[in-house]
């Protein structure tokens, strides 16, 4: 009986893992499911979400599908594949989850793969939190807030980083196993995975695991010695080599790029410019947050996307703040003062970021962890009170409630009652963190009566997650476009859509603002992108003439020079209905003109298109377009190509120069000559895929194609089967030498970094396998001086006089049991004997 007992005790902690998944998938499943049948198995959420999460999915799961993995003719310009996605999905074995199923299944799977993502987080936060609280229940609830959090419901709207969050908690399972249970290799894997995961946040990941190793060194139940600290040095390295196939392509790709170089400097490393974060960053902690992009409560232009979240569901900060006061002196509560101090001051906060000036809170998951085990250990520790932070609590919420009645003056008016920027939404998660900090106490004064609250407190935190996840996810909904609408011309798009196979001539499209990646559903190559991670030629182009380009390509239709450059054949424009009737027919770009109505869009073609690879009978020298305008550099772009001193040394005898004040004067009419000018002497065909493209020209003398592909270290370039130099020109784009007569021009494209890659991948995995051979002994004499554990609590269990009562009780009833049954037996002997 006792075996039996044992073996169901062993399959039922096997079996709890699980649970929890289930419980985190079905929690979330819950919130999204109305949604998901209302929009006819789609989840359509608002901004970032619609405009990069959905169309990269499908991208990027076509090119998967069909090999294309080396330039990617969709995005932008045109882009490094790997580097641009690595950052997105590449990494995610959510994302590889999508494979196997067809195109047109990839959007019904995304809410389905958020659910898996929560379910992932809510069993390795239980993995990792188990090992400090003695209550199973307890440290469930801890993983529900851990995985509900206030920072994965306002990151819902960036949907790769819930993968993230998914697997964090492995790696610091992985550091206290090799520390505390000699546990070799995992460490190591842990790294690769999360290295290959998101190499932005992996920069954070490092430092925050310095922090927590150094932290729990001065712990009696981590034990470190000399020897495991060279081992995990080793093993971080192993894990680096293991994810170089993927992380060193995507760092080339983004070290060049200038939002990585911007730095603090002065006061700006001690202080914030903006007046409000430090008090939304508290407000997030005690509140449910604000979505990305709508700062409610306390408005600002700054930050708006930058995670800012932490709002523990049902307990906010009570909990932790009860820790904080009992336990003054636990690793938890030290490395949590130590990371609130870091969110306070900008140098230590970009600590996690690789000291990068842009300002980010999306590294406070993984203190949120750490908090969410401190309010499970609050939980089951009775000797931990929640009073104070009861108290501090309800203080900050009447404090947000009183900030509503601040006055504002607009112009000669005050107005009150106008503080909240969406007054309906801040008052709904108001009341629902009034309401969670009424459940709190309930469960304070039953605890204090001596009643049992854990399977009470796990009731509540589940009604807690759906209630505060669904409050952000429906007012986010409510922010977006018309589902159906997104849907019938974003998503189903493409077939409703008839434009030449630009297989047989290549050529881009331009479509209106608010629209920017739908070509991504529709196979189209589009100037117009919302991209974070493009070539930086791209960046620096769009710089030189004027265009902003941070996160996004989008020149407004005033720069109409750029289509013909970029040879753009189509343009879509969007029209609400609303002014369909006052339509002018007329899309303002020179050249194009209307030749119908496709996917609910007004095409526009361009009469004057210019294909794909082209010369020019002149050139300008660089020096002399510097310190133009940049609309006047842009209308340069068509008439001449731009050369640095050292190319017009090389082949400034193949045009012309053009004299500096006939450069820049362009009407519209010379824009259409010069654009006849440029398609009379274009490549007669051109082909591409993802490894490069080839392009046919019949020249009259040698001259230099001009291609408009962006330039990055991974081309080279043959012309007639001759190796020739590929030069960047005109700021960022691509251009070789030809020869008199027919030339046949192969590009060649190989992801940068990508070959070096997989040979330090593989020498990682070699190491890693002579790593653990070679340790194999150690191990042997470890095992036997050494005392190893996986879970240390240092604290009693709140129902540790019940349970021994229960255990009491169970003893007395099998006693009698036992004593019925001996009597028994001995009544039948004596009835034997007697017979005889």
């Amino acid at each position: 009986m006792v075996k039996k007992n044992l073996l169901l005790i062993r399959e039922d902690g096997k079996r709890q893992y699980l649970r929890m998944f289930l419980l985190g998938f079905f929690t979330l499943l819950v919130v999204l499911l109305p949604i998901v049948i209302f929009n006819k198995g789609y989840f359509i959420y608002y901004g970032d979400f619609n405009s990069q999460q959905i169309p990269f999915y499908h991208l990027a799961h076509d090119a998967v599908r069909s090999g294309q993995l080396g330039w990617n003719w969709q995005t932008d310009l045109g882009a490094n594949f790997i580097g641009s996605y690595s950052f997105y999905l590449l990494g995610s074995p959510f994302f590889w989850l999508t494979i196997p199923f067809p195109s047109g299944a990839v959007p019904y799977l995304i809410p389905w793969l958020l659910c898996l993502k929560h379910g992932m987080a809510t069993m390795t936060g239980y993995a990792y939190i188990r090992r400090f609280v003695r209550s199973p229940r307890a440290a469930a609830i801890g993983a529900m807030l851990y995985a509900f959090s206030g920072f994965q419901a306002y990151n819902i709207f960036f949907n790769h980083f819930q993968d993230v969050t998914a697997f964090f908690p492995l790696l610091l399972i992985a550091l206290e196993e090799r520390v505390n249970n000699n546990r070799r290799g995992v460490f190591a894997l842990a790294v690769a995975l999360m290295a290959m995961l998101n190499y932005f946040f992996f920069a954070g990941q490092v430092v925050f695991v310095l922090v927590y190793f150094l932290f729990r060194c001065t712990c009696k139940d981590f034990h470190i010695t000399r020897r495991k600290f060279f081992s995990i040095a080793l093993e971080s390295i192993i894990g680096v080599l293991l994810s170089a196939v993927l992380l060193l392509p995507s760092c080339l790709t983004i070290l060049e790029n200038n939002r990585v170089t911007e730095r603090l400097y002065g006061m700006n490393m001690v202080a914030y410019s903006d007046r409000t974060r430090i008090i939304r960053i508290i407000q997030s902690f005690f509140m449910i947050p604000d979505v990305p992009a709508r700062p409610n409560l306390f408005s600002t232009d700054s930050a708006k996307w930058a995670s800012i979240g932490g709002y523990l569901p049902l307990f906010g900060m009570t909990g932790v703040i009860g820790f904080l006061g009992t336990r003054k002196k636990h690793w938890a509560t030290r490395l949590t003062l130590f990371c609130t101090f870091c969110a306070f001051i900008p140098i230590f906060n970009s600590a996690f970021y690789a000291f990068n000036g842009s300002y980010y809170a999306r590294w406070f998951y993984m203190p949120i962890l750490i908090m969410a085990m401190m309010t499970a250990i609050a939980l089951d520790d009775v000797q931990i009170s929640l009073k104070q932070g009861i108290w501090i609590s309800g203080g900050v919420l009447l404090f947000c409630l009183a900030a509503c009645f601040i006055p504002i003056k607009d112009g000669e008016d005050i107005k009150w009652f106008d503080f909240a920027n969406y007054p309906i939404y801040f008052v709904l998660i108001l009341a629902l963190c009034v309401l969670n900090l009424c459940g709190v106490v309930w469960l304070a004064v039953c605890r204090r009566r001596g009643e049992p609250v854990l399977r009470r407190a796990m009731a509540l935190t589940i009604g807690a997650c759906v209630l505060c996840t669904a409050s952000v996810v429906y007012f986010g909904v409510s922010l977006g476009p018309i589902p159906r609408t997104y849907a019938r011309i974003g998503i189903e798009g493409g077939e409703k859509i008839s434009l030449p196979d630009p297989r047989e001539q290549f050529y881009r499209i331009d479509i209106s603002e608010d629209y920017d990646n739908y070509p991504m559903f529709w196979g189209c190559s589009n100037m117009r992108a919302f991209q974070s991670v493009v070539p930086v030629s791209i960046m620096e182009f769009y710089d030189q003439v004027g265009v902003t380009r941070d996160v996004a390509s989008r020149a407004s239709i005033e720069h109409y020079t750029l289509r013909g450059l970029f040879s753009v054949r189509y343009y879509f424009d969007k029209v609400n209905n609303s002014k369909k009737d006052e339509y002018s027919f007329d899309c303002g770009l020179p050249g194009f003109e209307y030749v119908g109505i496709q996917n609910e869009f007004y095409v526009y073609e361009n009469q004057y298109y210019i294909p794909m690879g082209f010369t020019y009978d002149s050139y300008v020298s660089q020096e002399d377009v510097e310190g133009r305008s940049g609309m006047s550099c842009e209308k340069v772009l068509i008439n001449s190509i731009v050369l640095n001193q050292e190319q017009i040394q090389k082949y400034g005898s193949l045009m012309k120069p053009v004299l500096q004040n006939n450069a820049y004067g362009l009407t519209e009419e010379r824009y259409l000559e010069a654009c006849r000018e440029r398609a009379a002497h274009a490549c007669d065909s051109f082909r591409y895929d993802s490894s490069g493209f080839t392009g046919t020209i019949t020249l009259e003398q040698p001259n230099l194609v001009f291609f408009s592909v962006p330039y990055e270290a991974g081309w080279s370039a043959t012309v007639n089967g001759q190796p020739v130099d590929v030069e960047r020109v005109s700021y960022g784009f691509m251009a070789v030498e030809a020869q008199a007569g027919d030339n046949v021009i192969v590009f060649t494209y190989e992801t940068p970094g990508l070959r070096i890659g997989a040979w330090l991948t593989g020498a990682g995995a070699l190491l890693l396998v002579l790593y653990l051979l070679l340790t194999r002994k150690c191990r042997k004499q470890e095992a036997k001086q050494e005392c190893f554990h996986t879970c240390w609590y240092g604290y009693d269990l709140q129902q540790d006089v019940s349970a021994a009562m229960q255990y009491a009780a169970y003893l007395s009833r099998y006693a009698g049991r036992w004593n019925e049954e001996g009597e028994k037996s001995e009544d039948a002997s004596e009835r034997r004997d007697d017979q005889k």
